[in-house]
């Protein structure tokens, strides 16, 4: 599952997010925008940028790292990153970082990075110790979708949908957002048996355009043939609704590269759309 995709969808929806699982008061939330920014001249890119509006100089800036895999280098890189970023695109806003990690057995540290932790600059997030469930915050209880065990999910989705029921009017694609997630958690099941697990009826999940375009007919169609030809049909079909929706318009060519693909092809491309800026990121160019 592509853990950092989704909650950076979430931080987009609500760009100062990140502050709120460090414990971190921003008064005016409002205005912020969670961007993504390429350094010039180097191999770097900021991934997650939460970005204060322009006229408001005392509102911090937060660099913002969903860190899911242990990475020795982390710190060396994200620091260089945010220094880079901070050369290149001065402002006189300050800064603060912001790691957020399932748990700290995914930490690692080194003699060379340990003067990093102290800096008051730095927050580090370690979600199974957050009372996530317990916030009045709704998108913190997609995160705990997130990183559960796929078997105590139930009463969290219901608990998600049951908001969504209560308030479908506030801003936010709940249902959307939740289905998401709940596609790249259970990958391999259907929409019948999704439903079934959760004791969703039907009209409830056809509601949600991604879930009829990304997750409907063309991996039920592989599913039901049950042979390589059906399962490679399934997951091109799935892959252009993936694209389409990422790229809007496809040149034909792209169309045309999509359905002359193996199954094993098909995979690596869909799980590169999610962070792909570009067709040529998708091919792996």
């Amino acid at each position: 599952m592509k853990t950092d995709s989704l909650f950076y969808r979430l931080m987009q929806a609500e760009p100062t997010l990140a502050f709120e699982l460090a414990g971190l008061t921003v008064l005016e939330p409002e205005g912020y925008a969670f961007i993504s920014q390429e350094i010039k001249q180097t191999a770097f890119r900021v991934d997650g940028i939460a970005e204060p509006p322009a006229d408001r100089p005392e509102a911090p800036r937060g660099y913002v790292e969903v860190q899911f895999q242990p990475d020795e280098h982390f710190y060396a890189r994200f620091f260089s990153e945010i220094l880079l970023h901070l050369r290149q695109y001065p402002s006189s806003h300050p800064w603060q970082a912001v790691v957020i990690y399932p748990s700290a057995a995914v930490e690692r540290l080194s003699p060379a990075t340990v003067p990093f932790l102290t800096l008051p600059n730095l927050s580090r997030v370690y979600l199974d110790q957050l009372p996530l469930l317990d916030s009045a915050n709704p998108k913190l209880w997609l995160i705990a979708l997130i990183v559960t065990d796929t078997s105590k999910i139930t009463p969290i989705v219901r608990k998600v949908h049951a908001h969504w029921e209560s308030q479908p009017t506030d801003g936010i694609d709940w249902l959307e957002l939740l289905e998401t997630v709940l596609v790249y958690k259970l990958p391999t099941f259907t929409r019948e048996e999704i439903q079934k697990m959760l004791n969703f009826n039907d009209i409830s999940l056809k509601q949600t355009r991604f879930y009829q375009d990304v997750f409907g007919e063309g991996r039920e169609e592989g599913r039901e043939e049950g042979r390589e030809e059906g399962r490679v049909a399934g997951e091109a079909a799935m892959l252009l609704r993936l694209l389409e929706r990422k790229f809007h318009t496809l040149p034909e060519s792209a169309r045309q590269r999509v359905a002359t693909a193996d199954a094993e092809t098909l995979l690596a491309w869909g799980e590169r759309v999610l962070d792909a800026n570009s067709l040529d990121e998708v091919w792996g160019h």
